[in-house]
């Protein structure tokens, strides 16, 4: 090759280099993504694969696994009972959206005679109510229900935001004595937003704050400004003369939009 048509390759290398250059300036933002919450990687500030930092999906390992206070089996009538379990959610601010659940129901043998299972959300820093209602048990004496969680609990931030909100109960009314109970209440939206579908649990104790009986009553939704009466009955005779009572409003803190 010829001194010439080598200083004519330099020439062209050159410029074939600079229009390089410039083409890789032009595309290079096309090239590069930012990082998020749900490319597989962990990026940004996340402290896990898509999760902690800004990523509402919280890391294993970061929540406070839920705290199972008490789970039993109370008669509604014949031999129909309903399941409740009773769990708190230490967490201040993390929440579940969706997980599986299952009760299993025990006889004076302590052999298992039927389960129930579903699924529920876990609201963020309260103590919340979990009911199966009508399991049948036959001619079976149920002894004691276990209760647990039947799959990886995953979380995500979320606010105590629907304790601070205005629904509310109000105007309760209660009579009761061993040989059953009546408890009405009413339900108050008093906010310009409609309600979604929601549970009111009721709950009775005896003198020494244990739970005896306990039914729930399932809503499908109820409008800004508007209020609603809820009635529960327990006709049947009851363990012990029930004292006292709590009203617990289940609202899915991930179906409301404010």
């Amino acid at each position: 090759m010829t001194w010439a048509a080598k200083r004519q390759l330099q020439y062209l290398s050159g410029f074939l280099a600079i229009i390089l250059v410039i083409v890789l300036i032009i595309i290079a933002p096309y090239l590069r993504s930012d990082p998020t919450c749900f490319d597989g990687k962990q990026n940004g500030n996340e402290e896990g694969i898509d999760c902690g930092g800004s990523c509402d999906l919280i890391c294993q390992g970061q929540a406070i696994e839920p705290v199972i206070i008490w789970s039993r089996a109370f008669s509604v009538i014949g031999n129909n009972h309903n399941l409740i379990a009773f769990v708190e959610n230490r967490n201040k601010d993390k929440a579940v959206y969706k997980v599986n659940y299952e009760f299993r129901v025990y006889n004076k043998d302590n052999r298992l005679i039927g389960r129930r299972e579903g699924s529920t959300f876990i609201p963020p820093n309260q103590r919340f109510a979990i009911v199966e209602p009508r399991f049948n048990s036959g001619l079976e004496e149920i002894k004691s229900v276990i209760f647990n969680f039947s799959e990886p609990i995953v979380w995500y931030k979320k606010e105590p935001t629907l304790q601070m909100m205005p629904f509310k109960t109000k105007d309760i009314y209660f009579e009761g004595d061993i040989n059953g109970a009546n408890l009405s209440v009413k339900v108050l939206n008093d906010s310009i937003y409609p309600l979604p579908p929601f549970d009111v649990i009721a709950i009775l104790y005896d003198k020494d704050g244990n739970a005896i009986n306990g039914s729930i009553s399932r809503r499908e939704e109820l409008r800004g400004g508007a209020e609603i009466n809820v009635v529960f009955t327990w006709p049947e005779k009851l363990s012990v003369t029930p004292l006292t009572y709590d009203v617990f409003l289940s609202i899915n803190p991930f179906e409301v939009s404010y």
